[in-house]
């Protein structure tokens, strides 16, 4: 294990346990592994296909809720260069996710029945769209309890 910041530690797994949230992250999310985007209904398929083959030893995946990824992109800087392998200034472009660009994370917490909240990095900002919408930009960033 690795002291990233005073409340993150790399665990040399492929996860790091944010301490103050009492959260483990995978550091890759499903664009990393599987280069493309997914829609709510396919991350949570994501979600239940990984831990059926127990992902990085666990079996206890699940999408975040809203506050658990604001919480995780509060240090841009530290997101960029833990998760995204990015250096820390990067030229920002929307339609460049591997430059940094804004993308999103499809969070656990739906509205209606058939919508479902989603964070965007790096401003935070939340919305909430229909379900089956595959909208470019969105993947799954797995969590689990610590």
């Amino acid at each position: 294990m690795s002291k990233v910041e005073d409340f993150l530690l790399l665990n040399g797994d492929g996860t790091a346990t944010d301490q103050e949230n009492d959260v483990q992250w995978s550091l890759k999310d499903s664009r990393q592994l599987l280069g493309k985007w997914l829609n709510w209904d396919e991350a949570n398929a994501y979600v239940q296909g990984c831990n059926e083959q127990k992902f990085l030893g666990f079996d206890d995946w699940r999408l975040p809720t809203k506050s658990e990824l604001r919480s995780l992109f509060r240090n841009k800087d530290l997101y960029r260069k833990v998760f995204l392998n990015l250096p820390e200034k990067v030229q920002r472009s929307v339609s460049n996710y591997q430059a940094g660009g804004e993308t999103s994370y499809w969070s656990s917490e739906t509205r209606y029945g058939s919508f479902a909240w989603k964070v965007y990095f790096p401003t935070a900002k939340e919305i909430c769209v229909d379900q089956t919408v595959s909208t470019t930009g969105t993947s799954a960033r797995l969590v689990r309890d610590s």
